[in-house]
């Protein structure tokens, strides 16, 4: 009698198991059939989500990539970091609901990523415990934060990044209270010209950061990262190695001076003599090196190495 009681009590068990899990089978059906007929879903000028499927347990996204803004091939030579990214932007508000029914479902999210130029796919596979560990990792950022985070793990796969001839992008990093790009010149025995270009790159920069935010879309995205710099209180700081004569040269553009950018202050700054005087410098500098002139980012690049402990 014992067993019998033993073997109805597993039975019941096992029936109120089941029964749990195809209900929250149907509720992630349901979330899932909720963000298929959303698509397409575009973000910004990056990728267009074009379809959300349920597959078994097993959800999948395609994406449609703009290949002249996330290259296919750096997807797939920096898996860990795509995943990062991917993972942090389903944290948003807009995709909270549907990553907790995936989790509670104890399903798996497949992303497909085809590149709209090359036709090149990028795929990620990602577990409900994955899920679970990022949902952990980023419930205390603010939406600034993962902004600013994932824009640094996006320039981490292009990196490192030839702006001109003798100047690399080598390395991004958040400090407590900055973003800090540093470069890389290939100076020759030109130290001290290039000394006499730097004094004008803060202004150089601020400009060209007035003009990142007029270009439609990019523009428009540009504007939303500097905001969120702002409001993670994180100026910018730019530091140049010479790796002839090892010098450092840094400076640093802080929150009011971002503020102002946005604001419109910088729009126009730049004097026709301060222009003269840069073109000089440069000129004298090219002349030294050996070429035409030295060019310079066209801007604060738009992404850029996610510390944990920020």
């Amino acid at each position: 009698m014992k067993e019998k009681l033993t073997s109805l009590m597993l039975i019941i068990m096992a029936s109120v198991l089941f029964s749990s899990c195809d209900q929250k089978m149907k509720e992630l059906k349901e979330q899932v059939d909720k963000f298929n007929k959303a698509c397409p879903m575009s973000f910004g000028d990056i990728m267009t989500l074009n379809s959300t499927m349920l597959d078994e347990n097993v959800v999948e996204m395609k994406l449609t990539a703009n290949e002249t803004v996330a290259s296919i091939s750096a997807l797939n030579n920096h898996k860990e970091e795509a995943k990062e990214i991917l993972t942090m932007s389903l944290s948003k508000e807009t995709s909270k609901v549907l990553v907790d029914k995936i989790i509670d479902a104890d399903a798996n999210l497949r992303i497909i990523i085809v590149g709209g130029q090359s036709n090149m796919r990028a795929e990620f596979e990602l577990t409900a415990n994955d899920l679970q560990r990022a949902r952990e990792k980023f419930s205390n950022m603010t939406e600034g934060q993962k902004l600013v985070a994932s824009n640094v793990l996006g320039m981490k796969i292009k990196l490192p990044l030839m702006i001109d001839d003798i100047t690399k992008l080598v390395g991004l990093s958040l400090t407590p209270d900055a973003l800090v790009y540093k470069y890389e010149i290939n100076d020759g025995e030109t130290g001290q010209n290039l000394d006499s270009a730097m004094s004008f790159m803060k202004y150089i920069t601020l400009s060209q950061m007035a003009q990142t935010i007029k270009n439609g879309m990019l523009g428009e995205r540009n504007k939303q990262f500097y905001q969120a710099l702002i409001d993670c209180s994180q100026g910018i700081e730019c530091e140049y190695h010479e790796l002839q004569t090892a010098k450092r040269i840094t400076f640093r553009i802080s929150t009011d001076e971002i503020k102002e950018v946005l604001n419109g202050k910088w729009d126009n700054q730049l004097s026709a003599k301060d222009w003269e005087n840069l073109g000089n410098a440069l000129e004298e500098f090219g002349q030294s090196y050996g070429g035409d002139s030295l060019a310079y980012d066209d801007g604060v690049v738009d992404s850029v190495v996610y510390d944990e402990n920020w």
